[in-house]
């Protein structure tokens, strides 16, 4: 396999991510939202049961493309993890990945035993601990996001259509987490803000991994910030 091949399957992993993880989601279909009844979030959950179980494998696949991911687009940058903002990109991945992984855990935990165990109080307690910490991922998207534009932008490696969509996703993403405290309408858990928020960011994190699949494979780069 030639480098350019290689390095086309290193850049493809950013593709991957957002198939799984986007798959992943959808697969126990439209999320509880924050005024849903106790019941009816139970019901959910034992219904769909099996599809909660086989979106947590999918989402620790797609966590391991993005980590792979996050290692391309360092090298693609000229960064490799080194420096403010190679260092800030690869924090805010990791910890953004993380913590969706730990959301979809405790969606994943709550429908393997404890719904069927008729415990309202548990059931919601780790059902809006699940959506809490989801959403807690767009801040850690928007560092990432925030810090490749930049870098990407210094080291003239991004469109400037790129860089300017990753600038736009990133205050979508973060009006849209005022989910983590609102219980109703629009913008609560699973309302359509909330799930609008995320697309931007997956529409960029796409694009970024097509552009770099069109690139050719890197070499080390001393451009700084």
């Amino acid at each position: 396999m030639t480098q350019t091949s290689k390095w086309r399957l290193d850049a493809a992993t950013g593709i991957g991510f957002v198939v799984l993880l986007s798959v992943a989601l959808l697969l126990p279909g439209s999320p509880p939202k924050a005024e849903d009844t106790i019941e009816r979030i139970t019901a959910v959950l034992i219904e769909e049961r099996q599809a909660f179980l086989v979106s947590g494998y999918l989402a620790g696949l797609a966590a391991m493309a993005y980590l792979w991911f996050l290692g391309s687009v360092g090298r693609f940058l000229g960064t490799d993890g080194e420096g403010a903002l190679g260092g800030a990109a690869t924090a805010g991945g990791t910890f953004a990945i993380s913590v969706v992984l730990l959301g979809m855990m405790m969606f994943n935990g709550v429908a393997f035993v404890a719904a069927g165990l008729g415990d309202p109080a548990v059931v919601r307690a780790l059902t809006d601990v699940g959506n809490g910490v989801i959403e807690l991922g767009k801040f850690g998207f928007a560092v990432f996001i925030l810090a490749v534009s930049r870098r990407g932008a210094a080291a003239g490696v991004l469109p400037v259509w790129l860089v300017r969509l990753g600038l736009a996703a990133v205050p979508l993403m973060l009006l849209s987490a005022v989910a983590l405290f609102i219980d109703h309408g629009m913008f609560q858990f699973g309302g359509a803000i909330d799930l609008a928020g995320a697309l931007p960011a997956l529409a960029w994190t796409l694009a970024l991994s097509i552009v770099m699949m069109r690139t050719p494979p890197p070499v080390r780069r001393e451009v700084r910030p």
